[in-house]
């Protein structure tokens, strides 16, 4: 074996350390922390950008969406889409909400199931809550 290394140049022995390094982090993350890519926003899909969204996945999604003010109100509500499944077109809900506050937009976030959709600490700022998934009851 030590004949073998030292046929590897130095640089190639760094550049695989690290791409060792990186790939081995990457893996350790998503085995310990497995709720941070549990994010399938890409799975939602709109007709020419208007409309409600469908689930254009092959696998079941949580949708979340919320009403959001200027200030820190919002009214959400969590759906569980099926693929292939539209969201409606929220203006009920819509309705609703304004009856509690006025609200100036609408987000939409997605997460794999069995995960949902909540706001969670950012990653830069603890005390900064974003869009992120959740296991049930946590």
């Amino acid at each position: 074996m030590k004949k073998l290394l030292t046929k590897v140049p130095n640089w190639l022995r760094v550049v695989l350390i690290v791409v060792l390094v990186t790939i081995g982090a990457n893996m350790l993350s998503r085995f310990t922390n497995p709720s941070a890519y549990a994010v399938a926003n890409n799975c939602l899909s709109r007709d020419g950008n208007i409309g409600p969204y469908t689930n254009a996945c092959e696998t079941p999604i949580n949708a979340r969406y919320c009403f959001r003010s200027a200030g820190l109100e919002k009214t959400c509500g969590v759906v569980e889409l099926v693929p292939g499944e539209t969201m409606s077109g929220l203006r009920d809900e819509a309705d609703a909400a304004r009856d509690i506050h006025d609200f100036n937009r609408t987000t939409v976030h997605a997460c794999a199931l069995p995960y949902v959709p909540q706001d969670v600490p950012s990653t830069n700022n603890s005390t900064r809550m974003v869009d992120g998934c959740r296991k049930p009851g946590n």
